[in-house]
């Protein structure tokens, strides 16, 4: 699986588990407690995007972005 198979039907564990760079996007968008949140792991990045008013297009691009930066350094 590549940083560009991220889409908005996968969930926030599955990216940051495969993908840790991604981690940054998520703090920079949603705050430092999306990951205390009990939502968080399970719930769809665009379920995510929705309930934090962010376009989800521009979201997953960012992560796809930073997961790219973990690819490089793998």
């Amino acid at each position: 699986m590549s940083a560009e198979s991220i889409s908005g039907d996968m969930t926030t564990g599955e990216v940051t588990t495969r993908w840790p760079a991604t981690k940054a996007v998520f703090s920079k968008h949603f705050g430092s407690g999306c990951f205390t949140c009990p939502a968080f792991g399970g719930e769809p990045i665009s379920m995510a995007c929705a309930m934090h008013s962010t376009d989800v297009n521009m979201f997953v691009g960012e992560l796809k972005e930073a997961a790219k930066l973990d690819e490089a350094n793998a």
